[in-house]
C-alpha cells in the first residue's frame, strides 16, 4: 500500500540544479517514460486525475510498456500510456500538445476500442470502465473554456448518467487559471504548472510540498540526463517541427491560392462590368441602328412621294 513508501525527497543532483531545462513532460516521449519509470508518480498523478485517494489504488500497471530509449516502430507511434487500475478500470492518458483540430473524434474512437475489452464468453455487465484523459496544451472548445473536463454519457433533459463506465476527461494546461476549488483540493493545478514548467527552480518550487510531485521532478531529471531518452524526445520534437513546418507551408500555399481566388474573382467582376457594359453599348448601337433604319425607310419614301409628285407634274405639262 501507498502509505508504507517511503517519503520521497529532491535527489541531490536536482537541489543543486538550475535554469531551463530541455525536455519538459509536455514531451509525449518523456511523459511516456516518466510514467513507466516512476510507478508512484503514475499514482499521484492518477490520484488527482481521478480524485481518488492514493491508498485506494491496489494495483497501476501499465499495459503497453516500450523498452525506453529504443527507437520508437510505427507499433509504438502512439506514445499513450494505458492502465490497468484496481483490474476493474483501464486509463487511457494520452499528452497532445498541437491542436489537430480532431480530437474529440480522436477521443471517442480510442475509448470505444478502449471499452471494447471483454473476452469471449463474458458477460456485458463485466466490462471494466474505460476512461480516456486527454492532456492537451490547447483549447478544445474556446466557447466554453475548461481547466478540466468530465465527459459521459447522459440524458440531455434530466442529466441523469446513463453509465459511468464510460467517460472521456480532458485537462486543458493552458487553462490553469480556471482550476476550481475541487481541482485544487487534489492539486490539479499543480501537477498542470509541473507539466508546464521551463526551469529547474519552477520545478523545485512547485513540488516541494508534495512527495508525488517530487517523485516525478526527480525522475524528469534522471530522464532528461540519460542520453538515449534525450534522443528519443529529441525525435519527437523534430517529429512536431515537421508537422508544424509541413502545416506551414500547406497554411502558406492556401493563402496563395486564396489570393488567386480572390484576384481571379476580382478579374471575374471587372470581366462582368465590361461585359454589361459592351452589352450596353451593343444595345444602344443597335438602337441607334434601328432610328437610323427608320430614318432611311423614312427617306426612301419621300424620295418615292417626291419622284410620284414629279412625275404627276409633268403628265400635267
Amino acid at each position: 500500500m501507498e502509505n508504507m513508501e517511503k517519503t520521497t525527497s529532491f535527489l541531490p543532483e536536482l537541489q543543486n540544479a538550475a535554469g531551463r531545462y530541455d525536455y519538459p513532460m509536455t514531451n509525449d516521449y518523456m511523459f511516456r517514460a516518466l510514467c513507466q519509470k516512476n510507478n508512484k508518480a503514475l499514482k499521484g498523478l492518477l490520484s488527482a486525475l481521478l480524485h481518488i485517494p492514493v491508498e485506494q489504488f491496489q494495483s497501476v500497471i501499465i499495459t503497453n510498456p516500450i523498452v525506453l530509449g529504443e527507437e520508437c516502430t510505427d507499433k509504438e507511434f502512439r506514445l499513450d500510456v494505458l492502465v490497468d487500475l484496481n483490474r476493474d478500470r483501464t486509463i487511457d492518458l494520452e499528452m497532445q500538445v498541437r491542436n489537430f483540430h480532431d480530437w474529440p473524434q480522436r477521443s471517442i474512437s480510442y475509448l470505444s476500442r478502449l471499452y471494447d475489452n471483454l473476452t469471449h464468453g463474458s458477460q456485458y455487465a463485466d466490462a471494466k470502465t474505460a476512461i480516456h484523459i486527454g492532456i492537451l496544451d490547447f483549447t478544445l472548445f474556446p466557447e466554453n473554456p475548461s481547466f478540466y473536463s468530465c465527459n459521459k454519457i447522459m440524458d440531455e433533459k434530466t442529466y441523469h448518467i446513463y453509465s459511468d463506465k464510460f467517460a472521456i476527461n480532458v485537462l486543458d494546461l493552458s487553462k490553469v487559471r480556471h482550476a476550481t476549488d475541487e481541482d485544487k483540493k487534489w492539486k490539479l493545478d499543480y501537477w498542470a504548472r509541473l507539466f508546464k514548467a521551463t526551469t529547474w527552480e519552477e520545478i523545485k518550487m512547485i513540488a516541494s510540498n508534495d512527495e508525488y510531485l517530487k517523485e516525478a521532478s526527480n525522475t524528469l531529471y534522471t530522464l532528461n540526463s540519460d542520453f538515449n531518452i534525450r534522443e528519443r524526445c529529441r525525435n519527437r520534437e523534430d517529429y512536431y517541427n515537421m508537422i508544424a513546418n509541413y502545416e506551414e507551408t500547406i497554411n502558406q500555399q492556401n493563402a496563395k491560392l486564396e489570393e488567386k481566388d480572390v484576384k481571379l474573382a476580382e478579374r471575374d467582376v471587372k470581366l462582368a462590368e465590361q461585359k454589361e457594359q459592351l452589352a450596353e453599348k451593343e444595345a444602344r448601337l443597335e438602337e441607334k441602328d434601328t432610328k437610323l433604319a427608320e430614318k432611311e425607310n423614312e427617306i426612301e419614301q419621300l424620295r418615292a412621294q417626291l419622284k410620284e409628285f414629279q412625275e404627276k407634274q409633268r403628265g400635267t405639262v
